[in-house]
């Protein structure tokens, strides 16, 4: 590829102009706000159903133990088929198995185990989708405008962030229709599939359909940025999972503003990673990339620090938001960057066996996390997380290659 580097800024309005990443665009907003409505009012629900941080860790687990399951096969599935087509067939299957959720709440049946079950196929397809969604892009953008364009992606994400956390846990605390808010992701994933349907491009496709599901990960293993990079973030990532469901315990348990208070740190979260997005936009950051991840490590350290001794919900919900900031600020430049250096071919494989290694820890933490909460306390568990981080960030500084990352 190219070694030149931009000679001007790209705005989203110039990736979002090209009619395949706009369809891209629209389908990832509303299926991915599906996903973060019905991730709130899960774990609000067994919270409230159990009171045990145990299962709300378990069931925020699964959202994403499929990622540390499944994602190398679905890595060479991604890159043996059509894209578009399979982005489709596994929004339907969400949409099957959100309605077996529905129906299992509205009757009353065996509504625990099977909101494990069914929160775990629906995670299981939508990483697929997640596959192939990061999968496309270098095929309908140009590698100059990589950076905008998963700045774009990631902004919807957060965009979509805030609307689910808000609109699941406003729906779980005001109206309590837990079986309402499932039927409504029912229906945001349905209208994913119909933008998804207009999409028309060119999945470039594998040569030898024998490949294994392992590949992904030899090909990282054997390139020495992409092997260091993993191992730096798949810890970095293991503490970044306890952002999710931890806030929940802290708000009932030590600021006492329940999951209003829970909602209030997710929105902020959300919103302080847009903000870091659209950062990245502003600035040349393809020479930087290894930097700026080292210096988002040390500051989350400190951040999580700040955040465990929250005296006031208000100061939790501040601390929040700068911490969305620099996850915003550095997890764009790490995507466009393996984008760039992955051979569209193995696009799928390798891109699906980095999630693997970097969600996978993040669900042992959930699960671990969940356990240690209940003999250590919460605030613990934080500063224990931001010790790991701290010495990630030292150990960085002192490997070159994650040091000097760049494409």
């Amino acid at each position: 590829m190219s070694e030149t580097v931009d000679v001007s800024r790209t705005g989203y309005v110039t990736v979002l102009s090209q009619k395949n990443f706009l369809a891209l665009w629209l389908g990832s907003l509303v299926g991915r706000t599906g996903d973060y409505l019905l991730s709130a009012a899960m774990i609000a629900f067994v919270f409230t159903l159990t009171g045990s941080g145990f299962d709300t860790g378990l069931i925020t687990a699964a959202f994403y133990v499929p990622v540390f399951l499944f994602a190398p096969y679905f890595g060479r599935v991604v890159d043996n088929n059509d894209r578009r087509k399979l982005m489709i067939l596994a929004t339907l299957l969400e949409v099957v198995s959100g309605l077996a959720l529905y129906f299992s709440i509205l009757l009353g049946a065996a509504v625990l185990p099977m909101a494990f079950v069914c929160v775990f196929a629906i995670s299981t397809f939508g990483l697929l989708v997640s596959v192939c969604r990061s999968s496309v892009i270098p095929v309908l953008v140009s590698e100059n405008e990589l950076a905008t364009a998963n700045s774009l992606q990631q902004t919807t994400s957060q965009l979509s962030r805030i609307f689910g956390y808000a609109a699941g846990l406003a729906g779980f605390v005001f109206i309590r229709d837990t079986a309402g808010i499932v039927l409504v992701v029912v229906a945001a994933f349905l209208a994913s599939v119909l933008f998804f349907a207009f999409m028309r491009f060119v999945s470039p496709i594998a040569h030898g359909r024998s490949r294994r599901s392992a590949d992904g990960l030899k090909y990282i293993a054997g390139n020495r940025l992409f092997l260091e990079i993993s191992i730096f973030l798949t810890v970095a990532n293991f503490t970044g999972a306890g952002m999710i469901f931890l806030p929940a315990i802290m708000s009932n348990d030590i600021l006492g503003a329940g999951n209003t208070g829970f909602a209030l740190i997710l929105v902020a979260l959300a919103a302080g990673t847009i903000a870091g997005n659209y950062v990245v936009t502003l600035v040349k950051v393809r020479r930087m990339v290894g930097k700026i991840m080292i210096l988002s490590f040390a500051a989350n350290a400190a951040l999580y620090v700040a955040f465990a001794f929250s005296a006031h919900i208000s100061y939790a919900i501040a601390v929040t938001f700068i911490i969305g900031i620099v996850e915003g600020i550095s997890s764009v430049p790490f995507i466009a960057l393996l984008q760039a250096k992955t051979p569209p071919e193995r696009m799928g494989s390798v891109l699906a066996g980095m999630s693997m290694l970097l969600l996978g820890g993040g669900s042992v933490s959930m699960v671990l996390s969940g356990g240690l909460v209940e003999t250590l306390g919460v605030q613990r568990v934080y500063i224990i997380f931001a010790i790991l981080l701290a010495a990630v960030a030292a150990l960085g500084t002192t490997v070159k290659g994650l040091r000097e990352a760049s494409y």
